[in-house]
């Protein structure tokens, strides 16, 4: 399913957009746990570990952060990792993200974590998964949400730590762990060989794999991590829309980009959301998942995200209406367990698209 833009109709607007996207129901594919910590809940963290984050911690739960670029954003994103270290930090932070996502309308969603950055800083792989499990049984007793792990590691490391990484995905696949994923700066190392063994042991045994690509690097990123690692979602993509060859090759074939507007305005990718590619990408039959990426960092949300791209994408409401319904397909899950699931509550996203150009 590659649903494309009709012409723009007139942006709907206010409170009751924002109410009425609520109720779409949404995965959110492309989210990093320590970019959704509450902001309260990062100040207590680090004021209790003596944290240098807590300055900026302190200042961006009164003002909203705001960064630079990308290695500026990186910079910051490697100080949380050690406010988040015992079992129930692990299950507070993840309880939490889990029902700030339920509130946002959020029926399916795939986290993302870097153990081998927490147990770098005292956390162990036990505890972490410990902390995280609990937390998602809480969720499956309490929430209307599916909630699954996705385990990634810093490209920039050596190699190692990725082994590390996929070990780690390998051994908690039955504790919630459904994909792998590498993350980071593609200008620093882009899609080397060298991690090809890794995503050829997380395919085998049962994960998806998915990768960092077109965000900080051109298309050459997002051929790479196609072509060397056969990734089955691409985090970003954005700059796919250089060149035509890939772009046609992407709406051939069935990898969607996970489009992160905020984030990509935010970090510069971008001039603004207005002049986002994805709107070209859509028109060309790209197929997309919109998410949030780290949106307590960002200022958004992922009902935010579809509402940006409504108001200043231009992209109708009907559209983004088939992409949550579409995105329920793209989950790192087995086919028959997607259908079980999803296909109830992938109708009814239907069905709102359906609703909203009547």
């Amino acid at each position: 399913m590659r649903p494309g833009p009709a012409p723009r109709p007139p942006a709907v607007a206010g409170d009751a957009l924002r109410e009425r996207l609520r109720r779409l129901p949404k995965t959110e594919l492309h989210l990093h746990a320590l970019g959704a910590l509450r902001p309260a809940t990062t100040v207590e963290l680090a004021r209790r570990a003596g944290s240098p984050v807590l300055a900026a911690a302190e200042r961006a739960a009164a003002e909203g952060y705001a960064f630079d670029d990308l290695p500026h954003f990186v910079e910051f994103f490697i100080g949380l990792f050690g406010l988040v270290t015992t079992p129930a930090d692990f299950e507070r932070v993840a309880w939490e993200v889990a029902e700030d996502l339920a509130a946002l309308g959020v029926r399916y969603a795939e986290v993302r974590w870097t153990p081998t950055s927490h147990t770098a800083r005292g956390a162990t792989v036990d505890g972490m998964w410990a902390g995280l499990e609990a937390a998602r049984a809480q969720v499956e007793r309490r929430l209307p949400l599916t909630l699954r792990w996705v385990v990634d590691f810093p490209r920039s490391l050596p190699l190692a730590v990725g082994e590390a990484a996929c070990g780690i995905a390998v051994a908690t696949r039955d504790r919630g762990t459904v994909a792998f994923d590498v993350a980071g700066d593609e200008r620093a190392v882009g899609a080397e060989p060298r991690f090809a063994a890794l995503f050829r042991r997380a395919r085998a045994a049962g994960l998806g794999c998915l990768a960092h690509a077109g965000e900080a690097a051109g298309p050459e990123s997002v051929a790479a991590a196609l072509d060397l690692w056969g990734v089955d979602r691409i985090g970003h993509g954005t700059r796919a829309i250089e060149d035509a060859a890939l772009v046609a090759r992407l709406a051939r074939g069935t990898v969607p980009l996970e489009v992160c507007p905020t984030s990509n305005e935010a970090l510069g990718v971008v001039p603004s959301v207005a002049a986002h590619p994805v709107v070209e990408l859509l028109r060309r039959g790209v197929p997309v998942v919109v998410s949030s990426d780290d949106p307590t960092l960002f200022g958004t949300d992922v009902v935010r995200e579809h509402e940006r791209l409504h108001l200043e994408a231009g992209v109708p409401l009907d559209t983004l209406g088939r992409l949550a319904a579409a995105s329920f397909l793209q989950a790192s899950l087995p086919a028959a367990e997607r259908h079980e699931r999803f296909a109830d509550v992938a109708r009814e996203a239907v069905a709102w698209s359906e609703a909203a150009c009547a």
